[in-house]
């Protein structure tokens, strides 16, 4: 389970996260904490909770099957 998370957290900060280069913009438009998205960008160990997957999906308009399938999951 940890290469799955390490997988998704390492594509939510690559294809999301890191394009936007603002922490506090990127947590808003996600309603997620900005702490949260300092620990995607920065914690290698970080365990992403399914609600903020969830929260990040809906804001970009991804389901959730095509957000795993995108990852390889």
């Amino acid at each position: 389970m940890r290469d799955e998370n390490r997988k998704i957290v390492d594509f939510i900060k690559e294809k999301y996260a890191d394009p936007m280069n603002n922490n506090s913009k990127f947590a808003k438009e996600n309603g997620i904490d900005e702490k949260t998205v300092r620990k995607i960008r920065e914690d290698l160990e970080y365990r992403i909770g399914l609600s903020t997957i969830i929260r990040i999906c809906k804001n970009n308009r991804i389901t959730l099957a095509d957000f795993f399938e995108k990852v390889g999951i």
